[in-house]
């Protein structure tokens, strides 16, 4: 989960894509997802993680 601070900010572009970038290339696989409020981190959490 890479939170709205990061992701949502002009100021924080680039380091949004290096996250992006530096996740995906060191955890082939993974799976990133994104909340639109702190109330529906659970939920979008839930959309990736496999009970």
């Amino acid at each position: 989960m890479i939170g709205g601070g990061v992701r949502m900010l002009p100021e924080n572009t680039l380091l949004f894509e290096r996250l992006v970038n530096v996740l995906t290339e060191e955890a082939p696989g993974i799976r990133l997802c994104f909340n639109t409020t702190p109330e529906d981190t659970v939920e979008a959490l839930r959309r990736w993680i496999k009970e």
